[in-house]
């Protein structure tokens, strides 16, 4: 056992990682925040498309990565079901959302300037912690934010 080999993860993605590992045609499934130096930039990208009142979701490889480690990237997604498990926090995440939105409407702060906020203090302790992804790609996608301060939002859940 030595450092190249373990694979710091959430307990969630440890189990689904569990004894797996590669083989000659692709030695490696997995990220390692450690030794694979392009993950200190954001490499997923979430996809939040319209209707806004009950949008789609998709992860998305970021278009600046090298073909080497997009197909990792690909390969640590595929192997831990991210795209699965992480279907219903994004879902969560977004009911929140319009939850805030509604919240900050109601007391007349600026809705892109208050998930800046969210997204700065997010971004620590990674660009790519779910939450970070989650308020940057919001703040990315300009229909949304035009959604989220003048369309009438749906009743609370």
């Amino acid at each position: 056992m030595t450092p190249v080999n373990l694979f710091p993860m959430c307990d969630a993605c440890q189990l689904a990682k569990g004894t797996k590992v590669g083989d000659a045609a692709f030695p490696r499934f997995f990220i390692h925040p450690y030794f694979d130096v392009f993950v200190a930039e954001r490499v997923v990208y979430l996809k939040i498309e319209a209707p806004f009142e009950a949008p789609a979701f998709s992860l998305e490889i970021a278009d600046h990565l090298e073909p080497a480690d997009a197909g990792l990237i690909r390969k640590h997604i595929r192997e831990l079901a991210i795209h699965l498990r992480y279907a219903t926090y994004f879902r969560n995440q977004y009911r929140r959302l319009l939850r805030l939105a509604h919240a900050m409407r109601s007391s007349g702060q600026d809705i892109r300037q208050t998930l800046e906020t969210f997204r700065v203090g997010a971004a620590d302790p990674s660009l790519n912690a779910w939450e970070h992804v989650f308020y940057a790609s919001v703040l990315e996608n300009d229909d949304l934010i035009e959604y989220l301060s003048t369309a009438q939002l749906p009743p609370l859940l």
